[in-house]
Protein backbone atom coordinates (compact mmCIF):
# COMPACT_ATOMS: atom_id res chain seq x y z
CA UNK A 1 0.00 0.00 0.00
CA UNK A 2 1.53 3.24 -0.83
CA UNK A 3 2.58 5.41 2.12
CA UNK A 4 1.78 9.27 2.39
CA UNK A 5 4.76 10.93 4.02
CA UNK A 6 5.13 14.67 5.15
CA UNK A 7 8.76 16.07 4.08
CA UNK A 8 9.05 18.87 6.65
CA UNK A 9 12.14 21.39 5.06
CA UNK A 10 11.13 25.08 5.75
CA UNK A 11 14.27 26.82 4.19
CA UNK A 12 16.58 27.92 1.74
CA UNK A 13 17.14 27.09 -1.97
CA UNK A 14 20.32 24.75 -1.19
CA UNK A 15 18.81 22.96 1.63
CA UNK A 16 15.44 22.13 -0.32
CA UNK A 17 17.39 21.27 -3.46
CA UNK A 18 19.39 18.72 -1.25
CA UNK A 19 16.45 17.12 -0.04
CA UNK A 20 16.10 15.59 -3.42
CA UNK A 21 17.68 12.16 -3.10
CA UNK A 22 15.58 11.70 0.04
CA UNK A 23 12.05 12.10 -2.22
CA UNK A 24 13.43 10.16 -5.06
CA UNK A 25 14.45 6.90 -2.08
CA UNK A 26 11.17 7.21 -0.80
CA UNK A 27 9.37 6.94 -4.10
CA UNK A 28 11.49 4.55 -5.89
CA UNK A 29 12.52 2.79 -2.76
CA UNK A 30 9.14 1.90 -0.66
CA UNK A 31 7.34 -1.15 -1.64
CA UNK A 32 4.17 0.35 -2.96
CA UNK A 33 5.60 3.96 -3.48
CA UNK A 34 5.13 7.01 -1.51
CA UNK A 35 2.76 10.04 -1.77
CA UNK A 36 4.79 12.66 -0.60
CA UNK A 37 3.25 16.36 1.13
CA UNK A 38 6.04 19.16 2.18
CA UNK A 39 5.67 21.90 3.94
CA UNK A 40 8.09 24.89 3.24
CA UNK A 41 7.82 28.87 3.71
CA UNK A 42 5.83 30.76 1.09
CA UNK A 43 9.10 32.49 -0.56
CA UNK A 44 10.48 29.53 -1.17
CA UNK A 45 7.80 27.57 -3.42
CA UNK A 46 9.59 27.84 -6.50
CA UNK A 47 12.38 25.50 -5.67
CA UNK A 48 9.69 22.78 -5.30
CA UNK A 49 6.32 23.74 -6.88
CA UNK A 50 7.78 22.16 -10.14
CA UNK A 51 8.88 18.91 -8.36
CA UNK A 52 7.13 16.08 -10.15
CA UNK A 53 7.42 13.48 -7.03
CA UNK A 54 5.91 16.24 -4.57
CA UNK A 55 1.88 15.62 -4.76
CA UNK A 56 0.79 18.21 -2.22
CA UNK A 57 2.89 21.57 -0.55
CA UNK A 58 2.00 23.40 2.56
CA UNK A 59 3.20 27.00 2.74
CA UNK A 60 3.08 29.57 5.33
CA UNK A 61 4.38 33.13 5.46
CA UNK A 62 4.97 33.34 8.89
CA UNK A 63 3.96 30.84 11.25
CA UNK A 64 3.53 26.80 11.03
CA UNK A 65 -0.04 27.14 12.64
CA UNK A 66 -1.16 28.63 9.07
CA UNK A 67 -0.55 25.48 7.85
CA UNK A 68 -1.26 23.24 11.11
CA UNK A 69 -5.11 22.65 10.26
CA UNK A 70 -4.88 21.05 6.66
CA UNK A 71 -1.92 19.06 7.66
CA UNK A 72 -4.19 17.40 10.69
CA UNK A 73 -6.61 16.42 8.06
CA UNK A 74 -3.95 14.71 5.63
CA UNK A 75 -3.54 11.40 7.61
CA UNK A 76 -0.05 10.69 7.28
CA UNK A 77 1.89 7.36 7.98
CA UNK A 78 5.38 8.96 8.33
CA UNK A 79 7.14 12.25 8.84
CA UNK A 80 10.54 12.88 7.77
CA UNK A 81 11.78 16.47 9.13
CA UNK A 82 14.66 17.43 7.54
CA UNK A 83 14.63 20.85 9.30
CA UNK A 84 15.04 19.78 13.06
CA UNK A 85 13.82 22.99 14.48
CA UNK A 86 11.23 24.25 17.07
CA UNK A 87 8.91 24.70 13.91
CA UNK A 88 9.19 21.81 12.74
CA UNK A 89 9.24 19.73 16.44
CA UNK A 90 5.49 21.75 16.87
CA UNK A 91 4.37 20.09 13.79
CA UNK A 92 5.73 16.04 14.64
CA UNK A 93 4.04 17.24 18.24
CA UNK A 94 0.71 18.17 17.10
CA UNK A 95 0.37 15.49 14.50
CA UNK A 96 1.60 12.55 16.59
CA UNK A 97 2.73 10.79 13.93
CA UNK A 98 5.57 8.16 13.51
CA UNK A 99 8.62 10.53 12.60
CA UNK A 100 12.48 10.38 11.86
CA UNK A 101 14.46 13.50 12.41
CA UNK A 102 17.76 14.68 10.43
CA UNK A 103 20.85 15.00 12.61
CA UNK A 104 22.11 18.60 12.52
CA UNK A 105 25.08 18.15 13.76
CA UNK A 106 25.25 21.54 15.09
CA UNK A 107 27.83 20.59 18.44
CA UNK A 108 30.53 19.12 16.07
CA UNK A 109 30.11 22.62 14.03
CA UNK A 110 30.41 24.50 17.21
CA UNK A 111 33.27 22.28 18.27
CA UNK A 112 35.24 22.79 15.03
CA UNK A 113 34.03 26.63 14.74
CA UNK A 114 35.11 27.94 17.96
CA UNK A 115 37.65 25.01 19.63
CA UNK A 116 39.67 24.40 16.05
CA UNK A 117 38.55 20.39 16.69
CA UNK A 118 37.18 19.00 14.18
CA UNK A 119 34.43 15.94 14.41
CA UNK A 120 33.19 13.96 11.86
CA UNK A 121 30.40 15.74 9.87
CA UNK A 122 28.46 13.79 7.00
CA UNK A 123 27.30 15.52 4.13
CA UNK A 124 23.85 16.90 4.85
CA UNK A 125 22.36 14.69 2.05
CA UNK A 126 23.56 11.55 3.76
CA UNK A 127 22.21 12.70 6.91
CA UNK A 128 19.26 13.52 4.97
CA UNK A 129 19.18 9.91 4.29
CA UNK A 130 20.13 8.45 6.81
CA UNK A 131 16.61 9.56 8.37
CA UNK A 132 15.39 6.38 6.01
CA UNK A 133 17.44 4.11 7.66
CA UNK A 134 14.64 2.74 9.35
CA UNK A 135 12.22 2.23 6.67
CA UNK A 136 14.69 -0.22 5.06
CA UNK A 137 16.09 2.78 2.45
CA UNK A 138 19.67 3.99 1.78
CA UNK A 139 22.21 5.80 -0.38
CA UNK A 140 20.66 5.11 -4.32
CA UNK A 141 24.15 6.26 -5.99
CA UNK A 142 22.80 8.99 -7.60
CA UNK A 143 22.55 12.42 -7.54
CA UNK A 144 19.95 15.29 -6.78
CA UNK A 145 17.43 16.73 -8.84
CA UNK A 146 15.59 20.04 -10.21
CA UNK A 147 13.02 20.45 -12.16
CA UNK A 148 12.89 23.72 -14.36
CA UNK A 149 9.42 24.05 -16.57
CA UNK A 150 9.52 23.11 -20.06
CA UNK A 151 8.46 26.55 -21.11
CA UNK A 152 11.41 28.23 -19.43
CA UNK A 153 14.61 29.64 -21.91
CA UNK A 154 16.90 32.64 -21.79
CA UNK A 155 17.86 34.40 -24.78
CA UNK A 156 22.28 35.25 -24.33
CA UNK A 157 24.02 36.77 -26.65
CA UNK A 158 26.43 33.58 -26.93
CA UNK A 159 25.80 29.57 -26.66
CA UNK A 160 28.98 28.40 -24.84
CA UNK A 161 30.02 29.99 -21.98
CA UNK A 162 30.31 29.80 -18.10
CA UNK A 163 28.09 30.52 -15.59
CA UNK A 164 29.16 32.87 -12.95
CA UNK A 165 27.12 32.90 -9.64
CA UNK A 166 27.82 36.46 -7.72
CA UNK A 167 25.83 36.59 -4.92
CA UNK A 168 25.00 34.83 -1.52
CA UNK A 169 23.28 35.39 1.62
CA UNK A 170 26.06 36.07 3.67
CA UNK A 171 29.05 37.98 3.06
CA UNK A 172 31.56 35.31 4.09
CA UNK A 173 30.35 33.32 1.10
CA UNK A 174 30.72 36.44 -1.64
CA UNK A 175 34.00 38.03 -2.54
CA UNK A 176 33.32 41.81 -3.45
CA UNK A 177 33.54 43.59 -6.97
CA UNK A 178 37.42 43.63 -6.76
CA UNK A 179 37.80 40.18 -6.27
CA UNK A 180 35.14 39.18 -8.53
CA UNK A 181 36.77 40.91 -11.58
CA UNK A 182 40.14 39.40 -10.92
CA UNK A 183 38.49 35.87 -10.94
CA UNK A 184 36.40 37.05 -14.82
CA UNK A 185 40.38 37.94 -15.74
CA UNK A 186 41.41 34.46 -15.37
CA UNK A 187 37.98 32.55 -16.40
CA UNK A 188 38.09 31.65 -20.32
CA UNK A 189 36.10 32.24 -22.90
CA UNK A 190 32.24 33.80 -22.69
CA UNK A 191 30.82 34.37 -19.64
CA UNK A 192 27.25 34.74 -17.99
CA UNK A 193 26.74 36.30 -14.38
CA UNK A 194 24.14 36.09 -12.59
CA UNK A 195 22.85 37.08 -9.17
CA UNK A 196 19.43 38.73 -7.55
CA UNK A 197 18.78 42.28 -6.96
CA UNK A 198 21.53 42.95 -3.85
CA UNK A 199 23.85 42.20 -6.64
CA UNK A 200 23.16 44.64 -9.02
CA UNK A 201 24.75 47.55 -8.37
CA UNK A 202 27.66 45.35 -7.99
CA UNK A 203 27.57 43.31 -11.22
CA UNK A 204 27.97 46.83 -13.35
CA UNK A 205 31.37 46.89 -12.56
CA UNK A 206 31.55 43.23 -14.09
CA UNK A 207 31.00 43.89 -17.42
CA UNK A 208 34.39 44.18 -18.66
CA UNK A 209 34.04 43.56 -22.01
CA UNK A 210 31.57 41.90 -24.53
CA UNK A 211 32.64 38.51 -23.65
CA UNK A 212 30.54 39.04 -20.27
CA UNK A 213 26.90 39.39 -19.80
CA UNK A 214 25.32 40.62 -17.13
CA UNK A 215 22.30 38.79 -16.38
CA UNK A 216 22.12 39.72 -12.65
CA UNK A 217 18.70 40.97 -10.93
CA UNK A 218 16.89 40.68 -14.80
CA UNK A 219 16.55 36.36 -13.75
CA UNK A 220 13.82 34.31 -11.93
CA UNK A 221 15.09 31.20 -10.25
CA UNK A 222 14.08 28.79 -12.61
CA UNK A 223 15.49 31.02 -15.54
CA UNK A 224 18.82 31.78 -13.69
CA UNK A 225 18.66 27.61 -13.24
CA UNK A 226 18.25 27.47 -16.89
CA UNK A 227 21.51 29.40 -17.43
CA UNK A 228 23.44 27.03 -15.35
CA UNK A 229 22.07 23.87 -16.50
CA UNK A 230 23.45 25.20 -20.38
CA UNK A 231 26.59 26.42 -19.09
CA UNK A 232 29.83 24.90 -19.93
CA UNK A 233 31.03 25.09 -16.68
CA UNK A 234 29.79 26.88 -13.10
CA UNK A 235 31.73 29.55 -11.22
CA UNK A 236 29.89 29.66 -7.78
CA UNK A 237 30.41 30.47 -3.74
CA UNK A 238 28.32 28.03 -0.74
CA UNK A 239 25.25 28.86 -2.64
CA UNK A 240 21.79 27.78 -3.81
CA UNK A 241 22.60 28.19 -7.22
CA UNK A 242 25.91 25.45 -6.75
CA UNK A 243 23.84 23.25 -5.32
CA UNK A 244 21.56 23.39 -8.63
CA UNK A 245 24.44 23.34 -10.62
CA UNK A 246 25.04 20.15 -8.88
CA UNK A 247 21.88 18.63 -9.63
CA UNK A 248 22.35 18.69 -13.44
CA UNK A 249 26.03 17.32 -12.93
CA UNK A 250 27.84 20.47 -13.85
CA UNK A 251 31.14 20.73 -13.48
CA UNK A 252 31.76 22.98 -10.72
CA UNK A 253 34.56 25.55 -8.90
CA UNK A 254 33.39 26.06 -5.83
CA UNK A 255 34.93 28.90 -4.24
CA UNK A 256 35.04 28.70 -0.21
CA UNK A 257 35.48 31.43 2.35
CA UNK A 258 34.05 31.74 5.87
CA UNK A 259 32.39 28.50 5.19
CA UNK A 260 34.06 25.18 4.38
CA UNK A 261 33.15 22.61 2.77
CA UNK A 262 33.72 19.89 5.45
CA UNK A 263 30.69 21.24 7.15
CA UNK A 264 28.82 19.27 4.85
CA UNK A 265 27.58 21.41 2.37
CA UNK A 266 29.57 20.46 -0.81
CA UNK A 267 27.91 20.10 -4.32
CA UNK A 268 26.60 16.82 -3.93
CA UNK A 269 27.70 14.59 -6.80
CA UNK A 270 28.82 17.33 -9.33
CA UNK A 271 30.57 16.84 -12.67
CA UNK A 272 33.52 14.26 -12.18
CA UNK A 273 36.23 17.62 -13.09
CA UNK A 274 34.47 20.06 -10.27
CA UNK A 275 37.10 21.44 -8.18
CA UNK A 276 36.71 22.95 -4.52
CA UNK A 277 38.84 25.85 -4.11
CA UNK A 278 39.61 27.00 -0.26
CA UNK A 279 41.51 29.86 1.25
CA UNK A 280 45.37 30.03 1.53
CA UNK A 281 46.73 30.84 4.42
CA UNK A 282 43.73 30.64 6.82
CA UNK A 283 43.69 26.88 7.69
CA UNK A 284 41.14 24.91 7.69
CA UNK A 285 38.92 26.12 10.35
CA UNK A 286 35.34 27.70 9.45
CA UNK A 287 35.11 31.09 11.11
CA UNK A 288 31.45 30.48 11.20
CA UNK A 289 28.23 28.18 10.24
CA UNK A 290 26.45 30.52 7.84
CA UNK A 291 28.84 32.42 6.52
CA UNK A 292 27.67 35.92 8.52
CA UNK A 293 31.25 36.73 10.48
CA UNK A 294 35.00 36.44 9.58
CA UNK A 295 37.75 36.46 12.08
CA UNK A 296 39.78 38.61 9.89
CA UNK A 297 37.16 41.15 9.14
CA UNK A 298 34.65 42.24 6.67
CA UNK A 299 37.09 43.73 4.34
CA UNK A 300 39.87 41.09 5.06
CA UNK A 301 37.34 38.07 4.77
CA UNK A 302 38.72 34.57 4.21
CA UNK A 303 36.79 33.91 0.11
CA UNK A 304 39.41 37.27 -0.56
CA UNK A 305 41.96 34.34 -0.11
CA UNK A 306 41.60 32.59 -2.82
CA UNK A 307 44.19 31.16 -5.07
CA UNK A 308 43.29 32.39 -8.85
CA UNK A 309 46.21 30.30 -10.40
CA UNK A 310 44.16 27.09 -9.13
CA UNK A 311 41.31 28.63 -10.29
CA UNK A 312 42.22 29.22 -13.52
CA UNK A 313 44.25 26.20 -13.91
CA UNK A 314 40.91 24.04 -13.13
CA UNK A 315 38.57 26.27 -15.55
CA UNK A 316 40.86 25.61 -17.88
CA UNK A 317 41.25 21.91 -17.45
CA UNK A 318 37.04 21.84 -17.65
CA UNK A 319 37.26 23.70 -20.47
CA UNK A 320 39.47 21.82 -22.58
CA UNK A 321 42.01 24.25 -23.03
CA UNK A 322 46.36 24.28 -23.22
CA UNK A 323 47.63 24.71 -19.31
CA UNK A 324 48.75 28.31 -18.64
CA UNK A 325 52.76 27.69 -18.14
Amino acid sequence: MQAKILIIRFSAIGDIVLTSPVLRILQEGLEGGAELHMVIRNRYLPVIENNPRISKIFSFENTVQEVMEPLSLEGYDYIIDLQNNLRSNLIKKRLGVLSFTVEKKNLAKFVWIKLGFKWDIPHVVQRYIDTLKILGLKDDGKGLEFEIPHDVQVELPFEDYTAVVIGANHFGKRPDASNWLSILHRIPGNIVIVGGKEEEMMSTALTIDNRVFNAVNRLNLMESAWVVKHARMVVAGDTGLMHIAAAFSKNIISIWGCTRPGLGMSPWRPGEKSVMLEPQGRGDRPCSKLGDSCNHGQLNRCIHEIDLNKLEQAARSILSLVPVE
